[in-house]
């Protein structure tokens, strides 16, 4: 869960701001939300559909730079692809045009690599003791859809170490993006939360971020339908806390709504702490107390998704 990025099996360096149940978040106070000026009056230039296609590339190649300062490599080894993922889940520089069992055996492949390259440049890769610079240049290569796969175990290729990594790995990705610091302690004074701790901002930057990722990961992710369905929960709340009408973030994910329906008849969000931060499967959903009442519909909800998105 969100609650856990950046923590990945033996890591020690990681800050842990982003570490706080964005369940417990939604019921702090903001104070000073940051309003867009009226720029009503004012002079509107156009341009060209090239032009702002090649500021647009500017401006994401700026982000993707700026997110990789927080997932550092050793030499010759890159995180841009991982890093790509912040700004842009939805971009596939790893795994465009293959299927997603092709994308796990190539995943596979990119890691025995990396192992390869790193024991070949004296750091071998040891999982009880690896830094945050091993584990990115172990997984730089991988794309949000690529991560996935290793997370799912697509094919039988991947251990459960790498499993929990690949995971750690998505869930920064979403916290960078949710303006949560997630990465080395000793690079936390550079990163700038573009939403000034406006939780409702962040909350609606996280729903944001989970509608763009792969259709392998809204079809078989529990862990995606919680936090998309938790994260609406909690912006919805916070906005209606500030007196302010929640933009519509309906979804037609059915899994997503089932569980949003669960939420509003307990009438709060989920306590991560008391409730369990672990959804690997179905069955840790069902046995989930607030969710009692809508277990018999869930598998009808788990099949409906898949079909929706995998059919």
């Amino acid at each position: 869960m969100i609650t856990t990025q950046g923590n990945a099996p033996g890591n020690t360096t990681y800050n842990v701001q982003a570490q706080k149940s964005h369940s417990d978040k939604a019921s702090d106070d903001i104070e000073n939300r940051k309003k867009s000026p009226d720029s009503s009056g004012k002079d509107v230039v156009s341009i060209s559909n090239d032009a702002r296609k090649a500021i647009d590339n500017s401006i994401t190649n700026s982000q993707d730079q700026y997110y990789e300062k927080f997932m550092p490599t050793y030499e010759g080894f890159s995180a841009t692809n991982i890093a790509a993922g912040v700004s842009s889940p939805a971009s596939e520089p790893f795994s465009s045009g293959k299927s997603f069992n092709q994308v796990a055996i190539d995943a596979r492949s990119s890691l025995d690599r990396n192992y390869e390259k790193l024991y070949n440049i004296g750091k071998p890769y040891v999982a009880g003791s690896a830094t945050a610079t091993d584990r990115n240049s172990l997984m730089g290569e991988l794309d949000r859809r690529a991560l996935y796969a290793v997370v799912s175990n697509e094919g039988g290729l991947f251990t459960k170490y790498e499993q929990a990594l690949a995971q750690s790995t998505m869930s920064q990705q979403q916290g960078l993006a949710m303006g949560l610091y997630a990465g080395p302690i000793s690079e936390s004074d550079k990163f700038i939360d573009p939403f000034f701790g406006d939780s409702a901002q962040q909350f609606k930057a996280g729903i944001q971020f989970l509608d763009q990722v792969s259709n392998e990961e809204k079809a078989g992710s529990i862990d995606f339908a919680i936090q998309r369905a938790s994260m609406q929960q909690a912006y919805e709340l916070k906005m209606h806390d500030l007196g302010e009408t929640p933009e519509d973030f309906s979804t037609i994910h059915p899994l997503v709504n089932l569980i949003l329906q669960a939420l509003e008849s307990r009438n709060g969000i989920i306590n991560y702490e008391s409730d369990g931060s672990i959804f690997s499967d179905s069955e840790d959903l069902r046995n989930q107390p607030w969710f009692s009442n809508y277990s018999d519909r869930l598998d009808e909800a788990v099949k409906k998704t898949k079909d929706l998105y995998l059919g």
